[in-house]
């Protein structure tokens, strides 16, 4: 028995916009192309009985597609929402943020920001809270969210390792972590 983690596919942003919880962004072809890759992987490799996804658009869209090769049952949870990050990024470009004070200590010391709406310890507790009571379960969410629950979970010690591509999958059994790109 496990559960699995997945990314959301690869969003349409062109302006290379830190779209956290902002609404709008939507999958890609390629975040499609990804999603329907993964499921084949998924229905092949993988035993799921159910899915859990984030509500958010590109995660829903995400969910949809890898249900395809699946066909179970897709519920949708808020434990699974985006991080909220520093809420100052929200709409700023990838090379805006690089320029903020804030963006040394997210990629050093994460763990320490003062300025998000949710330490990062929190998100592990909400996302737990669902992974506790559920096996052979597909979490489809978001990088940092998946991000912290995992580093908690296994007593990691470098935060900053484990960031999860779009449609990376993460098999989950016991404390051992498998990543999955296809």
């Amino acid at each position: 028995m496990s559960n699995l983690f997945l990314r959301h596919g690869e969003v349409q942003n062109i302006k290379n916009i830190q779209y956290g919880s902002l609404p709008g962004y939507f999958l890609s072809n390629n975040g499609f192309i990804q999603a329907k890759e993964i499921g084949k992987y998924i229905k092949k490799n993988v035993k799921v009985q159910k899915i859990i996804s984030s509500p958010i658009l590109r995660a829903r869209q995400t969910a949809l597609t890898v249900n395809e090769h699946l066909d179970v049952n897709i519920t949708y949870s808020e434990e699974l929402t985006e991080w909220p990050g520093i809420s100052s990024w929200h709409g700023l470009t990838i090379k805006e943020i690089k320029l903020t004070n804030e963006y040394k200590s997210y990629n050093e010391k994460s763990l320490n920001l003062m300025q998000t709406n949710e330490p990062l310890e929190k998100v592990y507790e909400r996302v737990n809270k669902l992974f506790s009571k559920n096996k052979d379960t597909l979490f489809i969410s978001h990088q940092d969210t998946i991000r912290a629950f995992t580093y908690f979970y296994q007593n990691d010690k470098d935060f900053s390792k484990n960031r999860p591509s779009h449609c990376e999958l993460q098999i989950i059994e016991d404390k051992n972590i498998l990543s999955v790109t296809v």
